[in-house]
């Protein structure tokens, strides 16, 4: 097993088909204009994480991360690429000695000026909760934050947590294990919901109304449209609360 993290996550990467259309449209969407713009990538940076658009098939994903600097990491991340990383499209970065983990000791974020705090979690499909456990935390030393069960839900819930991200691995309760993980959709932590929700709305995107997140002390919306068919959902923690839709 691992003693300590080798991996940090640093990006979600959202493939499009026209990096023009789609750079327009999460600037819209975030609130922020690209740190990075170029012909074969697009970088949104907030408070936690960032979103990088790259050319590709509309609504792929893929996760970036960096590689840590412990005694270990290149064999486990070895190991991690000899699995495949369960068939998730990850690419690992060599060390950034001069942030390492500096992202999840940040005890304030700044909101981009659509409301935007951070990348709060990304959402992963598997049937195989044992091989993502073995891969997340014992390979790569990932912190296994919670592992429950839903029975109303019919769902295991793992949560991986990096860098102040959650990897929140789902799968069916009971489920034969079998394929490989599919990544499926990406959460932001957002200021003020409704405010947030009101903008978009005005700027032309398909937002649900606001409700209660999963977890007490949230509210969340749904962008259904504009995102690269990419699901997206917007968490607002109440006061006293640092919880996750």
């Amino acid at each position: 097993m691992a003693t300590q993290e080798t991996v940090r996550f640093e990006a979600v990467r959202i493939h499009t088909d026209d990096l023009g259309r789609a750079t327009r449209a999460y600037a819209r969407l975030l609130g922020c204009p690209p740190e990075r713009a170029g012909d074969d990538l697009v970088r949104f940076g907030l408070g936690r994480g960032a979103v990088e658009l790259v050319p590709g098939t509309p609504g792929a994903q893929a996760l970036r991360l960096a590689c840590g600097t412990g005694t270990g990491a290149e064999a486990a991340l070895a190991a991690a690429r000899a699995a495949r990383f369960g068939g998730l499209d990850v690419l690992v970065d060599p060390p950034l000695a001069d942030t390492y983990g500096a992202a999840s000791q940040r005890a304030e974020l700044t909101p981009t000026r659509g409301g935007f705090l951070a990348v709060d979690h990304v959402v992963v499909n598997t049937t195989n909760p044992g091989r993502a456990i073995a891969l997340w935390r014992d390979t790569l030393g990932v912190r296994l934050a919670l592992d429950r069960e839903f029975p109303a839900r019919g769902l295991r819930m793992l949560f991986f947590r990096s860098a102040g991200v959650t990897l929140e691995v789902v799968s069916p309760i009971g489920a034969a294990a079998a394929g490989d993980d599919v990544q499926h959709g990406v959460a932001y932590r957002v200021a003020e919901l409704a405010r947030v929700r009101t903008r978009l709305l005005d700027d032309g995107f398909d937002v649900s109304t606001v409700r209660d997140g999963n977890k007490r002390g949230t509210l969340v919306a749904t962008v259904r449209a504009g995102t690269e068919g990419v699901p997206t959902l917007l968490i607002e923690a109440l006061p006293d609360d640092d919880g996750r839709g």
